[in-house]
């Protein structure tokens, strides 16, 4: 195979391209996998914790806007902290948001697995994961326009579903069998809010595409703006997706808690639609989470590894190119092997609570970033920039800091030994910082 410096990235994703890589990403039936895992914690108030998500991430989505701008490249926030400070906090950015991008994958072949065995129960679900993460490998291996081609039709197929699903509520509305109500965003006789944001913590998961729009930066046209106005468009179209989805469920079934918990979305698509509209939403969120999660999820993090790999601070294997397709190769082929592994030993509560702290640990440093790299060390201290180098980042980090701190402790624990392992790479890397840390140059 030819090494990365006689090859490159192909450059062939739209602005339309990269928002809808980034709401298939994020999965817009995400609801109906996740909702029963949300009621509890934010006691029935699963809008409310949709919202807050997307308010913390589109603060946070403006400094990735700003990072992408001024630095077009592959890699997220492991490049944008790099160069907005410094190459060691860099690596940690990059370093914590890659355990959550190899969990991603990991989440969305269990959910498929265990939807697609229910209904095919003759089929195991270790033998839905082996088939959906060899399919998803191939065609990541074919490129990033391939894996575009499959986002736009599973994005068809889940608008459909969920527009099938809004005529279902509408028409329950006008027969006067249910009635409007806020509950799925502010119960007064139940409001815990440390509860909604142990829910948003979870919710972040549904979120991450809009970073994962970042890693596509050197095969897009036009990086520059396309990569910033995809990452915020993505962000309001999904998180008011995802907002009024829940808002509707509540207005389907108030009583949160008559639901169970593992069919709660179930239960109101039947009340919606009946078992056909179950059956075929069922099917959705089969390829929706196997093929579109798993395909973007695999692409996403082996940019993140293909940009370390070229830097030599991971094995520079890593940013190896495929001669003809030019895709990172071994890193994809690397994600799929450890994907499957995963989905295979690991379970989906276990893999639900381990999720978001990567992301937010990044998410910090990259807001802390976008303040260190353009208020404090620019002269210019206008209104305009105020607004968008400090007041807008501070914004984003404090949410994001806030959601951190109500994590499960599980989470907290497995991230902060996830960081260790990445301190002894930086450590070993630099001699004990004796030697600067690798990185690439782009100036």
């Amino acid at each position: 195979m030819e090494n990365k410096e006689e090859l490159r990235l192909v450059r062939s994703l739209s602005t339309k391209d990269l928002i809808i890589y980034g709401i298939i990403f994020m999965i817009p039936v995400a609801p109906v996998a996740f909702y029963g895992s949300f009621l509890t914690p934010a006691h029935g108030m699963v809008a409310l914790a949709y919202l807050v998500g997307m308010i913390a991430m589109l603060f946070t989505g403006f400094s990735y806007a700003t990072m992408a701008q001024h630095y077009p490249y592959a890699g997220s926030v492991y490049t944008y902290v790099q160069r907005g400070t410094n190459p060691s906090l860099g690596f940690l950015g990059g370093w914590g948001i890659t355990l959550d991008y190899i969990l991603i994958p990991t989440i969305t072949y269990l959910i498929s697995a265990s939807f697609g065995h229910e209904l095919l129960p003759l089929i195991p679900t270790w033998a839905w994961i082996v088939g959906i993460v060899i399919f998803n490998t191939i065609v990541n291996l074919a490129g990033v326009n391939i894996v575009a081609k499959f986002s736009w039709v599973l994005f068809g197929l889940q608008i459909l579903v969920l527009g099938i699903y809004l005529v279902g509520v509408v028409r329950l509305l006008v027969l006067g069998q249910i009635h409007p109500n806020v509950v799925a965003v502010y119960n007064p006789t139940q409001f815990n809010f440390n509860g909604v944001l142990q829910a948003t913590g979870i919710v972040i998961v549904s979120y991450l595409g809009f970073d994962a729009i970042s890693t596509l930066a050197e095969e897009a046209n036009d990086p520059r703006h396309s990569v910033g106005r995809a990452i915020v468009g993505a962000i309001l179209g999904i998180g008011s997706l995802f907002v009024i989805t829940t808002l509707l469920a509540g207005w389907v079934w108030p009583n949160y808690q008559a639901l169970n918990p593992n069919t709660a979305f179930s239960s109101i698509l039947n009340a919606v639609g009946g078992p056909n509209l179950v059956r075929i939403t069922d099917i959705v969120v089969v390829l929706s989470f196997g093929l579109a999660g798993g395909q973007e999820g695999q692409t996403a993090i082996s940019r993140i590894l293909y940009a370390m790999g070229r830097d030599g601070i991971l094995p520079r294997q890593l940013a190896f190119l495929h001669p003809k397709y030019r895709t990172p190769w071994v890193a994809i082929l690397f994600v799929g092997l450890a994907s499957l592994v995963l989905s295979l030993t690991l379970n989906q509560d276990t893999v639900s609570n381990l999720v978001s702290f990567g992301a937010l640990f990044g998410f910090l440093l990259l807001n802390l970033a976008v303040i260190w790299r353009f208020f404090v060390k620019n002269p210019n201290k206008g209104l305009n920039n105020v607004v968008r180098y400090l007041i807008s980042p501070l914004i984003g980090f404090g949410v994001s800091l806030w959601i951190f701190l109500n994590l499960a402790l599980s989470a907290k624990l497995v991230g902060l030994g996830w960081l260790l392992v990445g301190i002894a790479i930086l450590l070993y890397q630099t001699a004990f910082f004796t030697k600067p840390v690798p990185h690439l140059n782009f100036s």
